[in-house]
């Protein structure tokens, strides 16, 4: 009998003296939440939400302010108006916030037809590093609304309706972040108007876009972008829609972001760009422009 209780005391020690090692043991063998490799998205793509004339999957991020001026002067010509610098200009200035990383609502106003807009773009896709998602997807619309007079949107019978001073865009991006130096973007529109010049003949206009951006050091950057009209209306020559090409400089310290550029559109929504741009770049029919933009984070 005492031998037995000997045998139990010493084995009860025993068993004391290895449960730590196997409670260790245990832990190890479970899966842990930490050890699972979390998804790491690609960052800045693009160094804003705007790129010259065309919007980007960018998005200035959760409960960040962001502040925007767009700037066309007029068509370069000659001295007369110090090669359109002094002649009548176009401006925009547009103010967004971001409701969540991937979503965000934006308020504008243009000086050209003193346009109002709403607009939101949400992230549908991100890109992430290694295996996974190899691209970024996003989707934007925009409505705007005219505020000149009455009298500019009448139809063929002479009547006004209010829905007429609406115009609607839609696009959706596609984008990728080939290598920390390149980055490139192609998109599909949709751009309607609720009334329009009968020498169209559509009220629907689809068409493609592009985006490219080149950093050649940590702050500068090349940036490009195209707009071509898919369903180019049949109508007079002189008044056919023209594609959209411009080079552009940009330099971005974190939460500015200055872009100055040349193109051939002098409109600044995207709509109007595609639909209404009469300048062609082949005559060397172009404009200056600049975006400055300023971010403010309230996290």
């Amino acid at each position: 009998m005492k031998i037995l209780s000997s045998f139990l005391n010493k084995f009860a020690a025993f068993s004391l003296f290895l449960l730590p090692e196997y409670v260790m043991a245990q832990e190890n063998s479970e899966p842990s939440e930490a050890a699972v490799p979390e998804k790491e998205y690609v960052r800045a793509t693009f160094e804003n939400g705007v790129v010259i004339n065309n919007q980007t999957v960018e998005t200035p991020g959760q409960k960040s302010l962001d502040f925007i001026i767009q700037h066309r002067f007029g068509r370069v010509k000659d001295e007369k108006d110090l090669f359109g610098l002094f002649a009548p200009a176009n401006i925009r200035f547009g103010l967004g916030y971001g409701i969540t990383d991937r979503l965000v609502v934006a308020v504008g106003v243009t000086k050209v037809r003193m346009t109002y807009d709403f607009e939101a773009k949400y992230v549908l896709l991100k890109q992430t590093k290694g295996k996974g998602m190899p691209v970024s997807l996003a989707y934007f619309a925009n409505v705007s609304k005219s505020s000149t007079a009455n009298d500019n949107f009448l139809n063929s019978d002479g009547e006004y309706k209010p829905a007429y001073k609406y115009t609607y865009f839609h696009e959706l991006m596609l984008a990728k972040k080939v290598n920390s130096k390149l980055s490139l973007q192609l998109a599909g529109t949709h751009s309607h108007y609720n009334i329009i010049d009968s020498a169209f003949q559509q009220h629907d206009f689809f068409g493609v876009s592009f985006v490219g951006r080149y950093k050649f050091s940590p702050q500068s950057s090349i940036v490009i972008d195209a707009d071509y009209l898919l369903n180019t209306p049949d109508m007079d020559k002189e008044l056919k829609p023209k594609p959209n090409l411009s080079l552009g400089y940009e330099v971005s310290t974190g939460s500015h972001q200055f872009q100055v550029f040349v193109c051939t559109a002098d409109g600044i929504l995207e709509h109007d760009n595609l639909v209404f741009n009469r300048n062609d770049f082949t005559k060397r029919e172009v404009v200056i422009g600049f975006n400055i933009t300023r971010v403010w984070g309230f996290k």
